[in-house]
């Protein structure tokens, strides 16, 4: 009688740490967000870790025969249209994620993809940090591109929602 008593609470308490648990899940209405003109393509795609959207895949192709300047220090991280920041990227130092960065040139017919990462949501060290997940609500990027002279804004944002899995 016992052992069925211990059986009986270890498989309640199995049930109650790996069968029943939820998880929260992003997702991502549009699935992605996209602006085109006749100078430019741009998109961003929100990039989850861990099934939570923590980053966005920018995309950027330059339709001219000029090469155009994408200005990082005039790119900020937008949550519910507010500016909140700029980016985190692969060849950025933790502890320089807020300072000034070197603009990206596209050249003429090029594309460019880049993926990146909230500042404000990325917490480490100085080679090692980990990226928070973003929350619900409108979340997005503010993009400054420079082509022959002229500067041109653009604003990209998607619905991210949080269901239980």
């Amino acid at each position: 009688m016992k052992k069925n008593v211990y059986f009986f609470l270890f498989f309640l308490l199995s049930i109650s740490l790996f069968g029943c648990a939820t998880r929260m899940v992003s997702t991502s209405s549009p699935y992605y967000s996209k602006i085109e003109n006749e100078y430019y393509y741009l998109s961003i795609t929100p990039l989850s870790t861990n099934e939570r959207h923590c980053g966005f895949r920018l995309i950027l192709k330059n339709k001219t025969s000029k090469t155009m300047i994408l200005d990082w220090n005039k790119t900020h991280y937008l949550q519910d249209n507010e500016r909140k920041g700029s980016f985190i990227f692969d060849d950025v130092d933790y502890e320089n994620r807020n300072g000034l960065k070197r603009p990206e040139k596209i050249r003429a017919w090029d594309i460019y993809i880049k993926t990146i990462w909230p500042s404000v949501l990325a917490s480490g060290e100085r080679n090692q940090w980990t990226q928070m997940p973003m929350e619900p609500g409108r979340q997005g990027v503010e993009v400054t591109i420079v082509l022959d002279g002229k500067i041109f804004t653009e604003k990209l944002d998607v619905q991210l929602s949080i269901l239980a899995k």
